[in-house]
């Protein structure tokens, strides 16, 4: 089995170079996800959007996104397992991949983490086998580019979620904020107070509920109500407000406020 972290995203929402970030152990997300494959693979490889050299592997497919990192190491190496995994998850640990790891076999097609908060295959925490060479390349050339999408339709082998933050990605400084708190011990539980309006109200079932929480921004709690709930939605072009004003998803969070979250409004 060989490894892929992936590394060449833009890192647009974060606004700098996920990668190069430091959150534990002294490592960047780099040097950090590359240890953790070097402790169950054979062989671990860089995937970046350009560039070469001993151990990387540079997209072969244009700018596809994930799925087109992982269909250019298979075509690097047809016949290998790849454990293909992102660079920005500072909470996962050895453990989870050695799960992974533990559970694979040559009879199924991938092996991977179901998702905390709906279910589905976490496809960048997870090992592809040679039977998805075909099926890569079919997704990418009918411009698919999904790559959960294409697990889904595999006989794949899904394991139970290892909870909401192991697989949590860094994607914004207000992930970068709740990973933080998980990791130096700075959170607290606290209670606050949840409002639901337009779809949100429908989906949770209720307008109104009191919430326990150790996250410490709004980013936070919007992932443990997506658990909750089953919610379909995503941060991305929602708005929140607490106590009555608008406010960024950063905000710190206080014992007993108020939080709506405001999804977008459909129509024209």
């Amino acid at each position: 089995m060989k490894g892929l972290l992936l590394v060449g995203g833009k890192s647009s929402r974060m606004g700098e170079d996920k990668s190069e970030i430091v959150f534990r152990d002294g490592l960047t997300q780099r040097e950090r996800g590359v240890q953790l494959l070097e402790l169950v693979c054979d062989e671990v490889f860089i995937s970046v959007a350009e560039g070469d050299g001993d151990g990387v592997i540079a997209d072969a497919f244009g700018n596809v996104g994930p799925l087109g990192a992982i269909a250019s190491a298979q075509k690097h190496d047809p016949k290998s397992a790849w454990f293909v995994l992102a660079c920005d998850l500072p909470l996962l640990e050895k453990g989870h991949l050695q799960t992974l790891a533990d559970a694979h076999t040559a009879e199924c097609d991938a092996t991977y983490f179901s998702s905390a908060t709906d279910g589905l295959p976490e496809p960048l925490c997870a090992i592809w086998s040679p039977t998805t060479v075909s099926h890569v390349l079919e997704s990418i050339q009918s411009g698919k580019r999904c790559p959960r999408s294409v697990l889904k339709n595999l006989n794949g082998q899904a394991l139970p979620s290892p909870g909401l933050w192991p697989l949590a990605n860094t994607n914004t400084e207000a992930d970068a904020i709740e990973i933080r708190a998980r990791l130096d011990g700075s959170t607290n539980e606290k209670t606050i107070t949840l409002s639901y309006f337009a779809q949100l109200r429908e989906l949770a079932g209720t307008d109104l509920e009191s919430h326990r929480t150790h996250s410490v921004t709004p980013a936070g709690v919007f992932e443990e109500i997506r658990a909750k709930h089953s919610i379909p939605l995503k941060r991305k072009g929602m708005m929140v407000a607490v106590n009555g004003d608008f406010t960024d998803w950063s905000h710190q969070l206080t014992e007993g406020e108020e939080l709506v979250f405001i999804p977008p409004v459909a129509g024209g």
